[in-house]
């Protein structure tokens, strides 16, 4: 971006933001919320060969597709950099994405510039600004380094001027001065990818105490259209100064530098170095002795801290008081004693509530009892201690009974006093003697009681009803028998929820067994009630019939079948053509044509309550063969074995017929002598196997 564009960017913000100079410290700085609240964001165009698209920045509504960006999944990562970078660094579970890549998808002009701002006023709690960023960048060799793809972090103050801090950090593609940047180039692209893993800044703001800054964060595609640049960024903020852990009965104590900085220089206060880490841990240290830490951050920030040792102890008391007896709000008075530092205190009430007060009075959103907790924070130190206490808070109109308002026929129920520190029951309200607060066992009645504090508080009377549930039945319906081989489908009525003996929980079952069914049912306070069906399996009718025979031939082709008589049976009979008969005992004549195998005889047996059986029996039909033909024209007997691929010799061994339309006793057109002649027929069985059946015929004329 040229540097005129930049300072016009600069005059716009401070306008737009002026407004905010004064407002105090808001949080969701680093995006904990997982939304962008507090942070403003702005877009516009800048185009180095199309000037005339060009615009100013104008603020949008965050976030804006995928211009400003939260990020959420912390498995994620970007393929631009071979699925190298995290696009939400450890420790995190969110961040923000600045501008995106440039897909075939996105419309000319693609010079997107786009910005992120947050503004915070500095005091002792947040004057260390600790960011980290990563950065991708498609680097194009044919551009001037100022229109390539850029990332930039700049800190203004609350005039909008730019702090001139070694945290600001300005680069584009191809800057080679930076360190600390990979290369890798996509599949299918000629473009290499320059990305910056996650970084770590801190920038010292101790001297901005009292005032409003504001950070920015830049990220821009090249001014000629076709390259992009991105980034992802976190921010965090916490006090400047060294922690010293040395706790009442530590041997040893522990200091530790603020993060966000690249290197660590601990010395003693003979200018003598004694540690290189974030963190120094010193053996038996002497009290009052001074050490100093001299921190560089990845952009070259020079930070300077000293701590001397001391001894942290602290003891966190507190007392508590009622306000009165109406408004259930409870003054508390803290009584922790430290001995080097200053405290910090978390108040944590068991309603959710929570408080940072020194002595908060807070309003409980119930009365009674209540576990309170109360952790001093011994600064500059991480020394802590915890009070645990149960303190009780009173409201007359917020004592109350929970518990059972019916009960199962003939059953017990429980009831519950809440809002209290004890309480008075009775069935008499004018003689009010058991102090518990839960009771057990009871049956249908009216039952009182009054909630009491240990100042003297108490409720008015009240009471409670528990009254036995009315008469109730559960029904089935559905059939009572089945067909062996069926179903039948059984339904409950009359409750809420239902068990049955099968284990199955819906008001509708399916059975398939003959037996005695049970289902309990549950109504809406929990009572319950069973009831039973007798299911009958209904056998199926007797099918075992006999057939006269089992083979057929065209001269013996009558069969009879018979069956036992059943009481209320039906019997239908199918014999395999087409035809059916009824009956206990039927008789049937089949009409054979030549090229029939077999015909399966069925029987349908159906009871009275419909119920049916059936079974079948195979009738073969068999190659029938007669000795004698006459053919003489009177149409009987005309045809030697019509349908049959046959072949007839005399007695000389000349052939006189071959073929399947039979033999009419003729050769070469002259009537053949009443002779005995010789036949070979060719046929194919029942199994649908080719046969050969030779013999002789005798002609008679």
């Amino acid at each position: 971006m040229k540097s005129g564009l930049h300072l016009l960017f600069c005059s716009f913000i401070i306008t737009c933001f002026s407004t905010n100079a004064s407002e105090p410290y808001r949080k969701n700085l680093g995006f904990e919320n997982g939304n962008f609240n507090g942070w403003v964001g702005y877009n516009w165009i800048l185009s180095t060969d199309l000037t005339s698209i060009n615009t100013s920045p104008s603020v949008v509504a965050l976030p804006n597709g995928r211009r400003q960006t939260i990020i959420s999944d912390t498995a994620a990562y970007d393929a631009n950099t071979g699925g190298k970078l995290k696009k939400i660094p450890s420790g995190y579970r969110y961040s923000a994405r600045l501008g995106d890549e440039i897909t075939n998808s996105d419309s000319n002009p693609r010079d997107w510039e786009q910005s992120l701002r947050y503004t915070m006023k500095v005091d002792s709690t947040n004057a260390l600004l600790i960011m980290k960023f990563a950065c991708v960048l498609q680097y194009a060799s044919d551009h001037t380094a100022k229109m390539e793809p850029r990332f930039r972090l700049t800190l203004f103050d609350q005039k909008g001027d730019t702090i001139n801090d070694c945290s600001n950090y300005d680069v584009y593609s191809s800057n080679s001065s930076v360190k600390g940047f990979n290369s890798y180039t996509p599949s299918g692209s000629n473009n290499p990818i320059k990305w910056r893993d996650w970084t770590t800044v801190g920038a010292d703001l101790s001297k901005y105490k009292g005032e409003s800054i504001t950070i920015e964060f830049m990220a821009a595609d090249c001014t000629g259209r076709f390259h992009y640049g991105y980034a992802y960024f976190v921010v965090d903020s916490q006090p400047l100064y060294i922690t010293v852990d040395y706790c009442t009965g530590d041997s040893q104590a522990t200091l530790k530098a603020p993060q966000g900085f690249e290197t660590y220089r601990w010395t003693d206060e003979a200018g003598i170095t004694v540690g290189n880490g974030q963190d120094l841990l010193l053996a038996d240290p002497k009290e009052g002795a001074k050490y100093s830490c001299s921190m560089i951050s990845a952009t070259g920030c020079d930070v300077n801290l000293t701590s001397t040792i001391k001894r942290y102890e602290t003891h966190a008391s507190f007392s508590n008081k009622m306000v009165d007896c109406q408004n259930n709000e409870v003054q508390f008075t803290n009584l922790s004693t430290h001995t080097n530092g200053t405290l910090s205190y978390s108040w944590i009430f068991d309603d959710g509530g929570t408080s940072e007060e020194i002595s908060p009075k807070y309003r409980f959103k119930t009365s009674g009892r209540h576990a309170v907790k109360l952790i001093t924070y011994n600064l500059p130190s991480s020394c802590s201690d915890t009070m645990k206490m149960t303190i009780e808070s009173f409201s007359p109109p917020l004592v109350g009974i929970s518990g059972n308002d019916s009960i199962c026929i003939g059953g017990t129920g429980n009831l519950k006093a809440y809002g209290a520190w004890y309480y008075q029951w009775s069935t008499d309200p004018t003689n009010l003697t058991d102090t518990t607060s839960t009771k057990t066992g009871l049956r249908a009645g009216k039952y009182w009681v009054v909630g009491n504090s240990t100042t003297g508080c108490h409720s008015d009377t009240i009471y409670k009803t528990i009254s036995e549930e009315k008469d109730w039945n559960i029904k089935i319906s559905g059939g009572t028998q089945f067909c062996t081989g069926d179903s039948i489908s059984l339904k409950a009525t009359g409750a809420v929820s239902y068990l049955w003996d099968t284990g199955e929980t819906a008001d509708s079952i399916t059975v398939n067994l003959g037996k005695n069914y049970s289902v309990t049912g549950i109504d809406k306070w929990g009572c319950e009630r069973t009831t039973e069906i007798a299911v009958a399996e209904i056998p199926p009718p007797d099918i075992d019939f006999t057939l006269s025979t089992t083979t057929i031939d065209k001269r013996h082709n009558t069969v009879s079948a018979n069956i036992p008589s059943q009481e209320n049976v039906a019997y239908l009979w199918g014999w395999g053509d087409g035809t059916s008969d009824q009956g206990l005992a039927v008789s049937h004549t089949y009409s054979l044509t030549g090229g029939e195998y077999q015909f399966n005889v069925t029987l349908t047996a159906t009871d009275k309550n419909g119920c049916t059986n059936s079974s079948v029996q195979t009738i073969l039909v068999t190659l029938f063969v007669p000795n004698v033909f006459t053919p003489d024209f009177d149409g009987v007997n005309d045809l030697f074995m019509a349908g049959y691929n046959q072949q007839i010799v005399d007695r000389n061994g000349i052939v006189l017929y071959k073929g399947n339309a039979g033999w009419n006793g003729t050769y070469k057109g002259q009537s053949a002598d009443p002779d005995t002649y010789f036949y070979v027929l060719h046929y194919t069985d029942a199994n649908q196997n080719e046969q050969i059946k030779k013999g002789y015929v005798t002609l008679v004329r």
